[in-house]
């Protein structure tokens, strides 16, 4: 069963929640350590909170409110976001050019940043269409890529930082119902070993 647009909010509220409590929990000392091949845990956090803060800035642009949807579902985005030339590196870079915003008082400038965001959030309708890219979609199916962004890299944190892992089990519903949907784009064999609980070398990877 598809989330419901009620389903969709909380769990991006509950999602935003952890993500600002898991940061909180980062010592002094931690900010410096790898997080992934990429980036230290400053740069994760900078990727993490600058994806929230996207929202703002895609409601603020000029758009047509009669547009129609070019991207049917939060699959589909991933599927287009994947599919661009270069995008990892992009997105790395732009990781790191983030970080001056949230260098000196990062879990106090994401705090804020988020207040902002639920205040958007909370007023913006399921279908008013949100530009990405060069193409739109419906802003509750971009909340539900948010949703996604903001659990994997909440767990990445707390991986990099000998955390406990936990996400809200709303949260985790609707990230579950999006990766299943890519699950095409996995090596089917990995993905099998992965789903039944068994140990192998294969990488499975439906966002590689």
């Amino acid at each position: 069963m598809s989330p419901t647009s009620e389903m969709i909010r909380e769990a991006f509220r509950d999602a935003l929640a952890e993500f600002l409590v898991t940061s909180s929990l980062i010592g002094d000392g931690q900010w410096d350590l790898p997080a992934t091949d990429r980036w230290n845990v400053l740069e994760l956090f900078a990727h993490t909170a600058r994806g929230m803060s996207l929202i703002v800035e895609y409601l603020d642009l000029a758009i047509d409110p009669a547009a129609r949807p070019t991207i049917v579902d939060p699959e589909d985005y991933f599927r287009l976001a994947l599919s661009a030339e270069g995008v990892h590196q992009g997105i790395a870079e732009r990781a790191v050019a983030a970080v001056p915003r949230y260098r000196d008082r990062p879990v106090d400038t994401a705090h804020d940043v988020a207040v902002e965001v639920l205040q958007r959030v909370a007023s913006t309708p399921d279908d008013r269409a949100v530009q990405v890219f060069v193409e739109t979609l419906r802003f509750i199916d971009y909340l539900q890529t948010r949703i996604v962004e903001l659990v994997l890299h909440t767990f990445d944190l707390q991986l990099a930082c000998a955390l406990t892992l936990r996400a809200p089990a709303s949260s985790l519903a609707v990230v579950s119902d999006v990766l299943l949907q890519l699950a095409d784009r996995a090596d089917p064999m990995a993905l099998i070993l992965a789903l039944s609980g068994r140990t192998s070398a294969l990488r499975c990877n439906v966002l590689g």
